[in-house]
């Protein structure tokens, strides 16, 4: 199991978790947290799903290259396309491993900006109501 795969198994957990206690909350500060966090792992799992799916699909394709099956292009093998294939592959690995760290950093990012915006929206309600009240 690579980590990618851990990181998509950890987003679905996260996801359910929240899922299910998502009713229970009812301060309107917190469900701000849960549906920043709900929007976090969304993220995550999806965009490591994409990684994995995109992952698959250049590795197929340097695959179709490899003739005789041993994991590299021999010379017999040898052109411009399969070079560029397994040079893709190669270079992709770097970015299938560092995945999991980046898109939790883009996906917090993305979550922590929603949940501002969401406490000041919230706050903003409460201070209308308390006038109009």
């Amino acid at each position: 199991m690579n980590y990618n795969q851990i990181g998509i198994l950890l987003g679905i957990c996260m996801l359910l978790f929240l899922g299910v206690t998502f009713k229970k909350v009812h301060n309107p500060y917190l469900l701000g947290i849960w549906k920043s966090g709900l929007l976090v792992f969304t993220l995550y799992a999806a965009l490591l799903i994409y990684i994995e799916i995109h992952w698959q699909f250049i590795s197929d394709y340097a695959d179709k290259y490899d003739l005789n099956g041993n994991g590299f292009v021999d010379l017999n093998e040898y052109s411009e396309e399969a070079i560029k294939a397994m040079n893709k592959k190669t270079y992709g690995t770097n970015v299938r491993i560092y995945a999991p760290l980046t898109m939790a950093a883009l996906s917090s990012i993305i979550g922590f900006a929603y949940l501002i915006s969401d406490w000041t929206v919230t706050r903003l309600k409460i201070q209308e109501y308390k006038k109009s009240v």
